[in-house]
């Protein structure tokens, strides 16, 4: 059973990239929610487009759809000194938003976003680092297309409780190359109510905007070339543009009202403030009175049948408000009292019969009454952005933004839940390239850090592996927590590249920036990968590895006088070299020159020490030849056969299988010329139905019918051959031909035949590396391997290497 800390660790890391992607849901009741992506792409400069969607609800919407009532459905146009003044609205004055009137909104709310009202001269709203230039509804059908984009508006009226949605398109590009941009913006928000907006300014011949009409004693003057004004004088008491000779008459009462619209009749007469949030007028003045019963005022009156005429705050110009003759002066004043309602302005002149004077000079008479947005938003935004970019010194004490990087690009998600009384304090550079934040170079050090850890883990390990005789490796397992910490640290750089704000997730509002990127990926690298070797070399240090039983050397030990007489009275017990199972006392050995010990069966079968490599001649034999009898392990009958040789190379007389067959799972190399010897013990290890492969430089089919291979596939490695496997290639295409023998679990047989020739047209590397990771699988799997070496075609050094992945080397090249 798998250990279960993989699946645990996978689990949990799943789960914070889950909850770092997810957005929390943010509360919603009455007011705006308004959601937006953006898809854009390129190098340095990123273009595209994206979609706006505006959900209101509670009274936000009632609101806006109140708005687009009484702007869009009782007038049959705007009234001039709206934004849209003289645009045509469709409205037929029901009290029901019909498809013409809600497309005439949301077309003047296109031309908020981009920019083309009348008197607009910036191009475009900016959000960030984006400027959008272009909108519309998200569906371009002229006859569907409104309801399709909208809801709750079409069929409504201003009192209709229901949710209101607007959708949009917009298309645009990124204007600038590095900018610290807020997070959260209003520009979309008040793009719907910017709509209703009022600024009526003064202009040429209308100096009171709309025009006085017809006012008695009122009149449009230029106090000097570029100062149009309204005066209440008498003109035949002066010649126009000789100011100073200019006189108001004794006992007047002249005013001029403001008319919005003429072309509306009566409904445009009125200022219509039910739309604004806040209104104020404006404008200059100079001149002077006789006296203090010589007055100036600023009226106002709500609509009603009779009006009533009442001075505005501060709106009283007399005695001591008198300037300097060409001296302007500057005047606001508040008109919030009368949000909500229609209204009428006019200028009140009034004098008595003490005195006359110049009067006073009115110019640049401007009405504002702007409209917005004032509530919570929720504002949700996408980025999805392929190129060169990058987002870094996230400042976000508030919101919640989860920033994922791609080898393509970046995509930023973000969220949050501001009032427009107090905007968010969230803010993020974007630049359009920076190398120690770029995502394709991060991406570089996440593949390079990944790989040298698990590349330098890994050799370190197969160094400290091979340093141990090849029967010992089965049993040399890696410190599992040492490559688990080099897994943990991959998963973490991974991680943190992808979702660089993973810590937002668990509250520490903390992001993995480039340069600590780099940092963090170097210091895992050089840590694990340097780490590992040095613990591995202190593991062999502590606990070499262990090697054949040796009588050591004379002079090696000092020896006393007592031990000396144990050894010559009772020898020690030895290992033999080739097997390493103990030689008891008494058994017959074979003694090599270089101090090996061998059973007199292992020796048999060996021509050469596989210790010094010395031929068997070179061996002292204990014990005589003799023959003896041995009972063949397949048919039962009894052969005689020398003393002391190996029965798993002789053949039975009888049944012509081998006396003794190999041990099942382990690993032989064996040095003959004649391939028949390995394909008989293939054969013999095959019968009972085991699963065989033949691994080798031969045709297969020369092969299957010189030695009647049944069930056993062949496997060609040519560089030539079609369908064979390149000699170049062993891992890992070598490899993935042992996986169907590996999956069968049946304990097979896999040949390696003509190992040599494999050297030849690969590298000794290469198949090195090949038999280790192939031996290493059938070893799990209990497949017993054997492998072929034509005799003098490697050095001993060469065979010295491909011996060192074998559990046993059986020298028979002296046999034809």
């Amino acid at each position: 059973m798998r250990s279960p800390k993989p699946a645990f660790l996978t689990m949990v890391l799943a789960l914070l990239v889950f909850w770092a992607l997810v957005s929390p849901a943010l509360g919603q009741g009455s007011g705006m929610t308004v959601s937006s992506d953006y898809e854009l792409f390129g190098t340095t400069n990123l273009n595209g487009g994206g979609h706006v969607t505006w959900t209101l609800t509670g009274d936000a919407a009632r609101t806006l759809r109140a708005d687009i009532v009484h702007l869009y459905d009782e007038y049959p146009r705007v009234p001039q000194g709206f934004l849209f003044g003289g645009q045509a609205t469709s409205g037929n004055h029901d009290g029901i938003i019909q498809v013409p009137e809600g497309q005439a909104f949301t077309n003047d709310a296109e031309s908020i976003l981009e920019a083309t009202y009348p008197g607009s001269t910036v191009g475009g709203t900016q959000v960030g680092y984006f400027l959008l230039d272009r909108s519309t509804l998200l569906e371009k059908d002229l006859v569907n297309g409104f309801n399709r984009s909208t809801s709750g508006i079409v069929g409504m009226d201003a009192n209709s409780a229901a949710d209101l949605q607007i959708e949009f398109l917009f298309n645009g590009a990124t204007n600038t190359a590095d900018v610290t941009m807020p997070l959260t913006t209003e520009a979309y928000a008040q793009a719907l109510f910017r709509v209703f907006s009022v600024l009526a300014a003064q202009a040429g011949s209308r100096p009171v905007v709309p025009a006085a009409t017809g006012a008695p004693g009122w009149h449009v003057v230029f106090y000097d070339p570029s100062h149009p004004a309204l005066w209440a004088g008498n003109t035949t008491s002066c010649s126009l543009g000789t100011n100073a000779s200019c006189r108001y008459d004794n006992g007047a009462n002249l005013s001029a009202a403001t008319v919005m619209d003429s072309a509306l009749g009566a409904a445009g007469t009125w200022l219509d403030l039910r739309f604004a949030s806040s209104a104020w007028v404006t404008f200059n003045y100079t001149g002077q009175v006789a006296d203090s019963g010589d007055v100036v005022r600023v009226q106002v009156a709500t609509e009603a049948a009779n009006l009533t005429w009442t001075t505005v705050a501060s709106g009283t110009f007399s005695l001591g408000q008198n300037t300097a003759p060409g001296t302007w002066r500057p005047v606001s004043l508040n008109l919030s009292a009368y949000l909500g309602q229609k209204v009428r302005l006019r200028l009140q002149f009034t004098s008595d019969g003490a005195g006359t004077a110049p009067g006073f000079f009115v110019g640049g008479f401007t009405i504002h009454a702007p409209a917005s947005y004032a509530g919570p938003i929720v504002e949700s935004d996408a980025h999805y952005l392929i190129g060169l970019l990058s987002f870094s010194n996230f400042q976000v004490p508030s919101g919640n933004p989860t920033l994922i990087r791609t080898p393509g690009g970046e995509i930023l998600f973000y969220s949050d839940r501001f009032d427009t009384a107090s905007p968010s304090p969230d803010a993020v550079r974007y630049e359009a390239f920076n190398a120690m934040e770029n995502p394709q170079v991060l991406f570089v050090v996440l593949v390079v850090a990944a790989y040298v850890i698990s590349r330098l883990q890994d050799s370190a390990y197969d160094r400290y592996r091979e340093a141990h005789p090849s029967v010992y490796r089965p049993a040399v397992h890696k410190a599992k927590w040492l490559h688990w910490l080099g897994r943990i640290a991959i998963l973490l750089l991974i991680l943190f590249y992808f979702v660089p704000t993973a810590f937002f997730v668990v509250g520490l509002r903390v992001y993995f920036n480039g340069p600590a990127y780099f940092f963090v990926a170097l210091a895992a690298s050089l840590t694990l990968g340097l780490g590992t070797r040095a613990y591995y070399r202190q593991r062999l240090e502590e606990a070499p590895p262990p090697g054949p039983a040796i009588q050591p050397a004379d002079g090696d030990v000092e020896a006393g006088p007592e031990v000396a007489e144990e050894v010559e009275e009772a020898p020690a017990v030895v290992h033999c070299t080739h097997c390493l199972r103990t030689i008891h006392e008494g058994e017959q050995t074979y003694a090599c020159s270089c101090g090996a010990f061998y059973h007199m069966s292992c020796a048999a079968g060996l021509m050469r020490c596989p210790n010094c490599r010395k031929p068997i001649a070179g061996i002292d034999r204990v014990g005589e030849k003799r023959s003896m009898s041995m009972r063949c392990s397949s048919c039962g009958e009894v052969q005689t056969v020398p003393e002391g040789a190996d029965p798993r190379t002789l053949t039975c007389a009888s049944c012509g299988g081998s006396l003794r067959s190999l041990d099942a799972g382990k690993r032989y190399l064996l040095v003959a010329s004649n391939p028949a010897i390995a394909f008989h013990w293939l054969a013999d290890l095959c019968k009972g139905g085991k699963p065989a492969l033949v691994i080798t430089p031969a045709a297969p089919d020369r092969l299957r019918l010189e030695f009647g291979l049944k069930g056993a596939q062949v496997v060609q490695v040519s560089a030539q051959a079609a369908g064979a496997v390149d000699p170049r290639k062993l891992d890992p295409v070598g490899l993935k031909a042992i996986l169907p023998l590996a999956r069968e679990g049946k304990a097979g047989v896999l040949l390696y035949d003509g190992l040599d020739q494999l050297v030849s047209v690969s590298s000794m590397g290469d198949v090195v590396r090949f038999l280790r990771k192939a031996n290493d699988m059938a070893f799990v799997h209990q497949i017993t391997v054997i492998g072929r070496v034509g005799p003098g075609v490697l050095a001993e050094t060469e065979i010295d290497r491909l011996a060192a992945e074998f559990d046993e080397v059986l020298d028979l090249s002296a046999r034809l």
